[in-house]
């Protein structure tokens, strides 16, 4: 089945841009294009796509509410947000209103198809050195939820401190030798226990409560 996609971005061009970049696809296509957040949210009202890419600075309603009330009044729809602000605070908003993708605008055509496909499927993704600069601030920061980080079982925090790392479930499934079913069950459990919106937004949690340590990596 041929997933249905909403664009929408407030610059003629750049809209323009990025549905030619993704057409042509033969398991998605872009049903929709509007001009800003206002246009978005009517538009996931009344057609339900399966998911929505949207630029965060927009008039009218910006790509933060716009994510937020998409995801009020149409729960399936997956959101993306497509962006040139390599900012951590858009991107923690942005987990926080519940986004499901964060990429910028300069990744390439094979990364932003990688992506939406990955988003598709259910998963979750974020630009991988903003994410890893987000968990590095996020160790910074005062702890927020123990009670739930103290219910996590033995395996959840090994299932976790490898989703901080930004492993997907294969590879999770791989380096604790279980499979990728048994990974998607343990992660939907954290997401659960957490209160999570996704994966990402459990990691940051986790890392700012002191349960997951930023790897070397991330702390450069």
């Amino acid at each position: 089945m041929t997933a249905s996609i909403l664009v929408a971005d407030d610059h003629d061009i750049a809209r323009a841009g990025l549905i030619a970049m993704i057409g042509g696809e033969d398991d998605f296509h872009v049903a929709w294009n509007m001009r800003d957040g206002v246009e978005a949210v009517e538009a996931c009202t009344l057609h339900k796509p399966d998911l929505a890419l949207l630029d965060i600075r927009m008039p009218r309603l910006d790509g933060l509410a716009a994510t937020r009330e998409i995801r009020r009044v149409s729960p399936g729809t997956r959101v993306m947000i497509i962006t040139m602000h390599d900012s951590l605070d858009y991107l923690e908003a942005a987990i926080e209103a519940g986004a499901t993708g964060y990429l910028l605008k300069d990744a390439s055509r094979e990364d932003i198809l990688r992506t939406i496909r990955r988003v598709l499927q259910g998963d979750a993704f974020f630009d991988g050195p903003l994410v890893a600069k987000l968990l590095r601030r996020a160790a910074t920061k005062p702890q927020t939820n123990s009670s739930a980080l103290e219910t996590l079982t033995i395996r959840e925090r090994e299932v976790l401190s490898k989703v901080a790392e930004g492993l997907t479930n294969k590879e999770i499934a791989r380096t604790l030798k279980i499979s990728p079913g048994t990974v998607k069950i343990h992660v939907e459990r954290i997401i659960g226990k957490l209160g999570a919106g996704d994966r990402t937004q459990a990691a940051v949690m986790a890392v700012r409560g002191g349960l997951v340590e930023t790897s070397k990596e991330q702390q450069q």
